[in-house]
């Protein structure tokens, strides 16, 4: 079933922003730092400036709305999810999952890449009918069902029961790595292989096993958190703290958003270099409308308090691919200690949203290691 809409925005809904937005109380300002100490406030106040008065969110709404949308009831968790055709007869399933703070679309570039290469100088039996889920409790599937309920399941129960695939495969970067791991290693009758950006873990490492590599990837791993790891132990700690000023303020939503659209990809500290204005504007409305920040938060504080299910070996086949901006980049070795590696590709360029920074790249990454499932 294919609903009318994912996001209807009324026009009081709408008034009601662009007034958030022209009435911003703003923070006082520091000497000049740049993006140092945080979001930088020049290019915060042209976004926002943008946001009440130039962005054209109807159109946006409207393109929005007319990708291959469909829902289902999975368990009484509603779904949306976008469907993309694979060109070919026996196209093979492949179901995507975007991490945070993305949405869906995200994903699109990639999943019309997957679906229809030959449109995009591949053939058309390298094609994937491509599902991408909206993350339960994210903008277009706003409600997030009860602790116990793992996403990785109502993906699984979605691409079996609902889609009836009996075999597919399955991608994920970020939040959407750990949602891909959990799914191959609780259902590896029907996950083919899988496609990580990023790894869980090890859960138990000697010390003295660790080769020189892994201890440097350690290392810099430690220095992350400690520079940019503020928001995760926020949100995994006190999210509900966080959660009403982003509720409430649009432009602060923003700067939470676009600090890390900067920070983790490969923009070489020009954000505008990889993220037109328009697609930050929507990435932050589609959070704003739904109302959807606080349970974006929920992942990261179920997963901290051991109510996520955790990844201890997944012995179906893996691939992982490795942009040299991302958050981490876990060596081959590290990965091997958890999953059954038969793929490790060193991207050249790219980082934390390789879908929308480098979607050829992935989508030939892809392509390349599921052939020999088909």
């Amino acid at each position: 079933m294919t609903p009318a809409s994912v996001i209807s925005v009324s026009p009081d809904d709408l008034a009601d922003l662009q007034s958030r937005l022209r009435h911003t109380r703003w923070a006082r300002q520091w000497p000049s730092v740049g993006w140092e100490a945080g979001t930088e406030q020049a290019t915060l106040r042209r976004l926002v400036a943008h946001w009440a008065d130039g962005f054209d969110w109807p159109a946006h709404e409207r393109a929005i709305n007319a990708l291959p949308w469909h829902s289902a009831d999975i368990g009484g968790t509603p779904l949306n999810y976008l469907r993309f055709e694979g060109e070919a007869p026996a196209a093979l399933p492949l179901v995507l999952t975007n991490g945070w703070p993305s949405t869906a679309l995200e994903l699109v570039a990639l999943a019309e890449r997957l679906a229809e290469p030959s449109r995009h100088g591949g053939v058309a039996a390298d094609s994937f009918t491509v599902i991408i889920p909206a993350l339960p409790g994210f903008a277009f599937s706003p409600q997030r069902p009860s602790h116990n309920e793992q996403t990785h399941e109502l993906w699984h129960t979605l691409m079996t029961e609902h889609l009836g695939f009996t075999r597919y495969a399955a991608h994920g970067g970020d939040l959407g790595a750990g949602i891909t791991s959990r799914l191959a290693q609780a259902h590896p009758e029907a996950v083919l292989a899988i496609h990580l950006l990023a790894v869980a873990a090890p859960p138990h490492v000697e010390h003295a096993t660790l080769t020189v590599e892994e201890q440097a990837h350690l290392d810099s791993v430690e220095v992350w958190i400690a520079q940019e790891g503020a928001y995760q132990h926020q949100q995994q700690t006190r999210p509900l703290t966080l959660a009403p000023a982003l509720s409430d303020s649009p432009a602060g939503l923003l700067s939470w958003i676009i600090e890390k659209h900067r920070a983790w990809s490969d923009c070489g500290g020009e954000i505008s270099s990889v993220f037109s204005d328009d697609y930050l504007l929507t990435l932050a409305s589609a959070y704003w409308f739904a109302n959807s920040i606080s349970t974006s938060f929920r992942p990261y504080y179920e997963y901290a308090a051991g109510l996520t299910t955790r990844v201890e070996r997944v012995d179906v086949p893996t691939a992982v691919a490795v942009f040299p901006y991302d958050l981490s980049r876990p060596p081959r070795s590290w990965v091997e200690r958890t999953y059954n590696l038969t793929r490790y590709t060193s991207m050249p360029r790219g980082g934390h949203f390789a879908p929308h920074e480098q979607p050829e790249l992935l989508a030939a990454d892809l392509t390349e290691f599921l052939r020999e499932f088909r």
